[in-house]
């Protein structure tokens, strides 16, 4: 490996943070949507099921994951500041309402929650 370097010479210029940074995040994101996109791809034959998982931070904060499930793998949509919803029915329902349409309402097939 050192001799590698030492055929490059001098005047190689070793590339910044930031260049090697943005393709690795573009290709990154990239991987990561062909990802979650076969793993929709399977919610048309077998659905899927939204999990949302309560639970407090540090700062006693409530936070809410929602996890959509399917058998070829599991994929975090988000996590949501509860802390002011918690306890409004309504809420609840709009912030699993979001996650539904966001599946497809015809693919969901359960919710499940930790009644937190």
């Amino acid at each position: 490996m050192f001799d590698a370097a030492v055929a490059i010479g001098l005047g190689y210029k070793v590339p910044t943070y930031h260049d090697l940074r943005l393709p690795l995040l573009k290709d990154s994101k990239i991987e990561l949507q062909l990802l979650v996109d076969n793993i929709r791809n399977i919610w048309v034959d077998c659905g899927c099921t939204i999990m949302g998982d309560g639970w407090t931070d540090n700062s006693d904060r409530t936070l809410i994951n929602f996890l959509i499930y399917c058998p070829r793998g599991t994929i975090f949509w988000k996590s949501v500041d509860a802390s002011d919803v918690v306890k409004d029915a309504q809420a609840l329902f709009k912030l699993f309402k979001e996650v539904i349409e966001w599946a497809g309402p015809t693919k969901v097939v359960h919710l499940v929650t930790d009644n937190g």
